[in-house]
């Protein structure tokens, strides 16, 4: 026979619940309500302050638009760490500020320049947060406003003492806003802001349409010889994405192939190959007819 709590204590529980959590929203600095946008009203704007963006297009995917890259990093480093970057950990945790800045001292990056924008799905987080919450590791505030922000939004929650996934599938983006360079924060132009959001949403396009994401493992095992999957592991590798996950080698190849119109990110030198094989493999995958809406030919700065 179960045992039925009284119903006054589960409302009193219920507005326990509610309160804390706006409590926690006042003392974190609450991200604010999400705003609809597509592509051309997301890359054009530049509000000043953070801004999140649901796509127009597609409205499980969200987009972080900072003022800043170290507040971006802030956000944000943490999170990509746990989800692209368990090379060395015997076990998947959340690293503290102290190893993390170890970690972007190593890798002679900062805070500003790990990575210029970020992508990862609510299920994702709701292990980040877990993982943070079993090891004790303390969140900043920045990641608390992450947090709070899919709480509100009906993408997360706590249940018996554990973050639990609402909306797993969701996708949460972030992208840094155009800025002038200055002491630690490199110059975020209107061509760089263009391809850093294109970037993202091909990582959002992967995870949210399975046809898309078929038709890049096919073009992956398939299209590609072993010595271009080669190239594109050592690639990657340079950025210390964890290669031995043939997913997150499939995403971000798929996104650095046919979505980073950025030389300065992405290019047949940086890859390793010639000009005319990088080509070479862009048509073919246009050849194949992804299914896709995003712009599989792009105009710089657009």
């Amino acid at each position: 026979m179960s045992i039925q709590k009284p119903i006054g204590m589960t409302i009193v529980r219920f507005g326990l619940l509610i309160l804390a959590t706006a409590v926690a929203l006042v003392a974190h600095g609450a991200a604010p309500q999400p705003a609809v946008g597509d592509f051309s009203q997301i890359v054009g704007s530049r509000t000043g302050k953070l801004t999140v963006w649901r796509y127009a297009d597609n409205p499980s995917i969200f987009v972080f638009d900072f003022p800043g890259l170290a507040y971006q990093g802030r956000s944000f480093n943490r999170i990509t760490q746990f989800t692209e970057q368990q090379i060395t950990e015997p076990y998947p945790r959340v690293l503290n500020e102290q190893e993390m800045a170890a970690r972007l001292a190593a890798a002679r990056r900062s805070e500003s320049d790990f990575a210029f924008g970020h992508d990862v799905m609510v299920h994702e987080l709701v292990q980040f947060f877990n993982f943070a919450q079993r090891d004790k590791i303390p969140l900043n505030q920045e990641e608390l406003v992450i947090r709070d922000f899919l709480t509100a939004q009906g993408m997360m929650r706590e249940w018996r003492g554990f973050w639990q996934a609402v909306q797993p599938n969701n996708v949460i983006l972030s992208i840094p806003q155009t800025q002038e360079k200055s002491a630690g924060e490199p110059l975020i132009n209107s061509t760089a802001r263009y391809a850093i959001l294109l970037h993202e949403m091909a990582h959002g396009e992967y995870y949210t349409n399975p046809y898309y994401t078929q038709y890049c493992q096919r073009f992956w095992a398939e299209s590609l010889s072993d010595a271009q999957r080669e190239a594109f592991k050592t690639f990657l590798g340079k950025y210390n994405y964890a290669i031995g996950l043939d997913a997150l080698l499939i995403n971000e190849t798929q996104a650095y192939l046919m979505f980073t119109p950025d030389p300065a990110s992405f290019s047949a030198r940086k890859l390793g190959v010639a000009d005319e094989e990088l080509e070479a493999m862009r048509d073919a995958f246009r050849k194949g007819k992804p299914p896709t809406k995003l712009p599989l030919r792009w105009n710089i700065g657009e």
